[in-house]
């Protein structure tokens, strides 16, 4: 089959945040290299909201897990009806591989986990990996030999303009003047282990808001109102808690408005990212080879060398060793240095 006739396109990443998130440049790209094409996105409902302005994707089809099986059987016979010329698997799991067979898809392709390499590194400590390349990257290998290159671009989510009020209204509320820096905090992380010391954070704030005169948002899902809560609280003045209060989108319009984002390894830091934004991201039991830092351009990685990282690909709510040197010897020092990298 010629590329040239290759005019349905299905893409599957289910979840989540920032696994999504760096998708864009894959799909930025499918758009450049195939104009016509008809590109359709499979996504979890919960998630919806960050694709759903993309002027690369012509169709978002929702998946909402709590209907389970009987969701996907339904939303496979449908797809099956269009008769997709290409089938980009990006999230090779179970749920995208039931989808590849019998799907009927005239192309399938999926990215290379590099399954072997990565549980070598984490359990022994043998490092394969040779030139380390980022998961956006990776997911360039499998759709090469179809004229798709990544642009070096980097990420990006569109938001609707009006998900700019919001966060608009409550940064007037909490008394900011949108001339001195904003400086947005994220410090949770899905597992423990991924989470710097919130006093880290506190210091880390002081020090801006001190020498700098910033001003301070601490930000995160519902679940993390106490953590951010009790950051803001302690930092005191200049900085309030947005935690649980935006939607994803309404998360993504906030930190479009913020001149630094200073964020652990999660899916706000490549949220961030996607509006352009510089960050100084915070990785302990995770390391460069496993795909998941920040574009390089504009942001800087604090890290410790300990011989245990990484002792784990997503992440745990524990140490293993029980020492947690991984975050406790990243100073509030070597973040605040960073920072000060970005603000003017």
């Amino acid at each position: 089959m010629p590329l040239t006739a290759i005019r349905k396109i299905l893409v599957v990443r289910l979840s989540s945040i920032g696994d999504i998130i760096l998708t864009t440049p894959l799909l930025r790209s499918l758009r450049k290299a195939y104009p016509q094409a008809h590109i359709t996105f499979l996504i979890k409902k919960q998630f919806r909201e960050l694709l759903e302005h993309s002027p690369y994707i012509d169709e978002l089809v929702t998946f909402d897990k709590n209907e389970g099986m009987a969701e996907l059987v339904k939303i496979k016979k449908e797809l099956k009806k269009q008769q997709f010329d290409l089938y980009l698997d990006i999230h090779r799991n179970l749920r995208s591989r039931f989808l590849r067979y019998g799907l009927g898809a005239r192309h399938n392709t999926t990215y290379h986990k590099l399954i072997v390499k990565r549980t070598l590194l984490i359990w022994t400590g043998i490092n394969l990996y040779g030139k380390v390349k980022p998961v956006y990257e990776r997911y360039f290998d499998s759709v090469r030999k179809f004229g798709i290159h990544y642009d070096g671009q980097g990420t990006e989510i569109h938001v609707n303009p009006d998900a700019l009020e919001k966060p608009r209204t409550m940064l007037v509320e909490a008394g900011y003047d949108f001339v001195a820096p904003l400086v947005v905090i994220c410090p949770s992380a899905t597992y423990f282990n991924k989470r710097w010391l919130p006093e880290g954070f506190v210091k880390t704030a002081g020090h801006l808001i001190a020498e700098k005169n910033a001003f301070v948002v601490v930000h995160g899902g519902y679940e993390d109102i106490e953590l951010c809560d009790n950051i803001a609280h302690t930092i005191g003045h200049r900085a309030v808690s947005m935690a649980g209060k935006l939607s994803l989108s309404g998360s993504a319009a906030l930190l479009r408005f913020s001149s630094l984002v200073i964020a652990n390894d999660t899916g706000l830091l490549h949220m961030a990212q996607s509006q352009k934004k510089p960050v100084v991201g915070i990785y302990g039991p995770t390391t460069r080879e496993l795909g998941y830092f920040p574009v390089e351009q504009n942001s800087i990685v604090v890290e410790t060398q300990v011989s245990c990282r990484p002792c784990t690909h997503n992440g745990l709510d524990y140490c293993p060793k029980k020492h947690f040197r991984c975050m406790k010897e990243i100073s509030a020092e070597s973040v605040i240095a960073a920072a000060l990298t970005f603000l003017p």
